[in-house]
C-alpha cells in the first residue's frame, strides 16, 4: 500500500474511533443527570400531570449521582403521588407512593425549575472540604416544603453507610445556605441566621414512606419499609 494511503488509513480509523468514543464519553458525562432522568421518568404518568413535580431524590458518589426517585403529583392514586425510579438512563420501577400521606398539588414544582445537581454536589463538596468532613456517598433531595419557604438541594454526607449531616444548597444560585447534623434537630447557619430550615425537616419526615427503603433509611436512620 502507498504510504500517503496507509497514513489516510490510521488517520481515517482514528476518527472514526473517536467520533464513537466522544459521544459514549458524553454518555457517560450525563448519566444520572436529573434532568436527563426527569425526561425519563415521565413517560410513566400521563401528560397533565408531567409538569407537577412533587420531589426529587437521588442516591451516588459525592460527585454524581446514580439512581433517581421522582414522585408526580398523580390524584388518580390515594396518596395523589406516584414514584418512578430511573437508574442506568432507564425506568426501572413505578408505584404509588403509599406512605401515609396525602401529597398536595400547591407543594408541586415544574420541572424547569429543577434545577442541575452538580453545582450543589460541588458546593457540598466545597463546605464538606472546608469544614474537614470526609464521605464517600451523598443523598441528594430538592423538593417545596413550603411555598414561603427557600426551594433548595438537600445534600446528605454519608461515610462508611453513617450519615454525617446534610448541606442545604440554593437551587437557585447553588450557595450553602445552611448544614444540619444526621438528626436534623439544630441548623448551623452557613450564610445568615434564619431559621427556614426547621419546617423542611418536619415536611419531609412524613414523606420517606412514599419513596421505599432507601428514602425511609434517609431520613430515619432506619430501615423497615421493604423488609
Amino acid at each position: 500500500m502507498h504510504p500517503n494511503c496507509l497514513r489516510f488509513s490510521r488517520f481515517a480509523g482514528l476518527a472514526l474511533f473517536g467520533a464513537v468514543l466522544f459521544p459514549l464519553m458524553a454518555l457517560a458525562q450525563t448519566s444520572g443527570n436529573v434532568n436527563q432522568a426527569f425526561q425519563i421518568a415521565r413517560v410513566a404518568v400521563k401528560p397533565e400531570v408531567q409538569t407537577k413535580v412533587i420531589s426529587v431524590y437521588g442516591l451516588g458518589t459525592p460527585g454524581a449521582i446514580e439512581k433517581w426517585y421522582i414522585i408526580f403529583y398523580d390524584p388518580a392514586v390515594p396518596s395523589h403521588g406516584r414514584a418512578v425510579l430511573v437508574e442506568n438512563n432507564r425506568i426501572s420501577k413505578t408505584y404509588p407512593a403509599n406512605g401515609g400521606v396525602t401529597y398536595s398539588a400547591d407543594l408541586t414544582f415544574d420541572p424547569s425549575h429543577i434545577t442541575s445537581e452538580g453545582p450543589a454536589l460541588s458546593a457540598a463538596q466545597g463546605y464538606a472540604a472546608k469544614h474537614h468532613l470526609a464521605y464517600d456517598s451523598v443523598t441528594a433531595l430538592l423538593k417545596e416544603t413550603s411555598l414561603n419557604k427557600p426551594f433548595r438541594w438537600k445534600v446528605g454526607l454519608i461515610r462508611d453507610g453513617k450519615k454525617l449531616g446534610y448541606v442545604m444548597v440554593n437551587a437557585l444560585d447553588d450557595t450553602v445556605a445552611s448544614y444540619a447534623p444526621p438528626s436534623g434537630d439544630k441548623t448551623a447557619s452557613a450564610s445568615s441566621s434564619d431559621d427556614s430550615d426547621k419546617g423542611f425537616f418536619h415536611g419531609v419526615q412524613k414523606t420517606f414512606l412514599g419513596i421505599g427503603g432507601d428514602l425511609e433509611e434517609f431520613f430515619t436512620g432506619e430501615r423497615t419499609v421493604d423488609k
